[in-house]
């Protein structure tokens, strides 16, 4: 256990030493532990981001395999300039290592890719790249699961108008925890370091 948390402070510390002032960031946080749905199991989450750029959003996962979820994420964006912009985004994690359902690890493990879209009035912003996202999974005294979790993503960020191209590497940074409030419900909290810095709350249903 020491080593993992000597490992996951030298990350941790280097992730916030990387994070530029000048990204974009992302408008949908992460809420997204290691575990996954499980094969053809889908859930629905509504969310809000307030962070530089306030955000509302609803993001529907599917398990796309026994430990591969896909994830499609819609949104709007209130802009500096008091706009309401859209947003789109994609990606997919896959169950590396688990303490329950594979049993190979001391936590959680997962990784995985996304995309995201932004699109803006005079420009649009799009970013891909890898995650990495870390959780435990903690039962209380109820029975209930509380799952306390981290992602960096590294990325490629790309700002296009019809004046002014520029693309740059970014990492991003994202803590949280999902609580399952029911069977059926469970309520996510999160902080995020990207360039799009804020609290980001949120309620997931299983369908």
């Amino acid at each position: 256990m020491k080593k993992v948390l000597l490992s996951m402070t030298i990350i941790l510390t280097f992730t916030f030493s990387q994070v530029s002032a000048d990204s974009f960031g992302s408008g949908f946080g992460s809420f997204a532990t290691a575990n996954t749905n499980g094969a053809g199991q889908s859930k629905i989450l509504g969310g809000i981001g307030l962070a530089d750029y306030n955000t509302v959003f609803g993001i529907f996962s599917y398990g796309l395999s026994g430990h591969t979820d896909g994830r499609i994420k819609f949104g709007i964006m209130d802009d500096d300039a008091d706009n309401t912009e859209f947003m789109f985004g994609a990606d997919f994690i896959y169950n590396l290592i688990s303490t329950e359902e594979l049993n190979n690890g001391p936590f959680d493990m997962g990784f995985g890719g996304f995309f995201e879209y932004y699109d803006f009035n005079n420009f649009s912003i799009w970013q891909f790249g890898g995650q990495f996202i870390g959780s435990y999974p903690l039962i209380l005294s109820n029975e209930s699961r509380f799952v306390p979790y981290g992602r960096v993503d590294v990325r490629v960020e790309s700002v296009n108008s019809d004046t002014f191209d520029d693309s740059n590497i970014e990492i991003g940074f994202n803590a949280g925890a999902e609580w399952e409030a029911t069977k059926d419900i469970n309520l996510f909290g999160e902080f995020q370091f990207d360039g799009n810095d804020g609290l980001f709350l949120g309620i997931q249903f299983r369908m």
